[in-house]
């Protein structure tokens, strides 16, 4: 299965996220860039996260 979601604009201040100290998140997903989901307010390196279950809801 591949995920195609071009980024269309890129943050302003660029937060990085631990998902080990805030285990949740909140906000609109702009765009992947290889190993990181790019979203409103930060972005996320996945490949950090690989053994994680993560869920996505719209």
């Amino acid at each position: 299965m591949n995920i195609d979601y071009p980024v269309l604009e890129y943050p302003t201040k660029v937060t990085s996220y631990n998902l080990d100290k805030v285990p949740s998140l909140e906000g609109t997903l702009l765009g992947i860039k290889g190993q990181y989901l790019i979203f409103d307010s930060g972005v996320i390196n996945i490949r950090k996260y690989t053994a994680y279950h993560v869920e996505v809801t719209h």
